[in-house]
């Protein structure tokens, strides 16, 4: 039995839980990068501040489409604080930090985390043959490497 799209039915569930996960963190990291946008000060600041900037926008322009692809599949993408909390692989930041070099630190960690969940979870896509969520999973672990590769330059200066 296919779904509204052409994937089996059986698949849809599991495909869109992974798609709620990568939710979950997308959230998580846009409020991070929010954070840490307001709150970081130093000889970096106005660089970094828009730096930041530029990655919440980056991160806020993959969320819709990461909810779309979940209704794509005839799911429901999960929008609450409570669900995104419950099902992030990342840490929430409880406290605001200022100092560019823990907060690109923290940063890196998160983004190298969030590509090695999405390679970890790439092979259950390519067994359901759902090309589509493959094709938009490729596309977030380019981006993700490239915004690691960047928070490691930051780190040697």
């Amino acid at each position: 039995m296919e779904a509204l799209i052409g994937i089996n039915k059986n698949d849809t569930g599991l495909i869109t839980d992974i798609l709620n996960v990568l939710r979950a963190d997308q959230h998580i990291l846009y409020n991070k990068l929010r954070n840490y946008h307001w709150n970081i000060v130093g000889n970096l600041f106005l660089e970094l501040h828009e730096f930041l900037k530029r990655l919440y926008i980056e991160m806020a322009d993959q969320i819709d489409p990461t909810a779309e692809r979940i209704r794509m599949l005839g799911k429901n993408p999960m929008g609450s604080c409570e669900e995104f909390l419950q099902f992030t692989n990342l840490n929430e930041t409880k406290v605001p930090y200022h100092e560019p070099k823990k907060i690109l630190e923290l940063l890196l960690s998160d983004f190298e985390s969030l590509k090695r969940w999405l390679r970890d979870h790439m092979e259950k896509i390519s067994e359901s043959q759902d090309f589509g969520t493959e094709d938009f999973m490729v596309a977030l672990i380019r981006s993700y490497e490239k915004t690691a590769w960047m928070l490691r330059a930051y780190q040697s200066k």
